[in-house]
């Protein structure tokens, strides 16, 4: 099941909630109905990309870049 993130357009409060088809939304400080969901970032990639600038790769160092 999902987990969104909202907030309360009455009181301002910030909240999690699961969700399924059949889950009313409410603010769990004040019970209101009037919520936004949030945009939220859950996950970042672990990998690394260098980004050649151009010119000789001095600083890189790295064994993994294909540039130097």
């Amino acid at each position: 099941m999902p987990i969104f993130e909202y907030r309360c357009n009455k009181c301002d409060c910030d909240f999690e909630q699961i969700v399924n088809k059949n889950t009313v939304v409410q603010c769990e400080k004040c019970g209101s109905k009037d919520v936004n969901k949030k945009m939220s970032l859950f996950g970042v990639s672990g990998t690394e990309k260098h980004v050649h600038s151009g010119g000789d790769c001095g600083g890189c160092h790295k064994s993994s870049c294909s540039t130097c």
